[in-house]
């Protein structure tokens, strides 16, 4: 069994999907007016954001999807990215998990739910060209 897609529900389906082909790399594949998108992402990740109505669809607080890099400098680029389209994500952050050391952001996404960008490089693995 092969993982298909996410879907999403949101009030504005085309504030959610200029997110993600504009920060996230992700192209339109599949479009039905302001109501549905098809969204395909690196390594065939599709992500479906279909449209609430009026309302905002309310996600659990920790709910997130998460996006790894190569660096702890791709971290920060994003992080700066983010900030300067004034999305507000939260700051960057290290810590460990499950032994590794990982250096991480969140961002709420149009829609209401998180978007973490992490790596568990470090700087100088990222620098020796190790990701991983």
């Amino acid at each position: 069994m092969q993982f298909n897609h996410a879907n999403f529900a949101v009030a504005d389906v085309r504030a959610a999907a200029e997110f993600f082909t504009r920060h996230f790399d992700f192209a339109v594949v599949g479009e039905a007016h302001d109501n549905f998108v098809v969204l395909a992402g690196e390594g065939g990740f599709v992500l479906n954001f279909m449209a609430t109505g009026k309302a905002e669809a309310s996600y659990h607080k920790n709910f997130h999807i998460g996006f790894f890099v190569g660096s702890v400098a791709e971290v920060r680029l994003k992080h700066a990215e983010l900030v300067a389209a004034a999305y507000g994500p939260g700051e960057v952050q290290q810590f460990s998990r499950g032994g590794s050391r990982t250096t991480t952001f969140y961002c709420e996404a149009p829609g209401g739910f998180l978007v973490e960008v992490a790596t568990t490089a470090t700087d100088q693995a990222a620098a020796a060209g190790s990701v991983s």
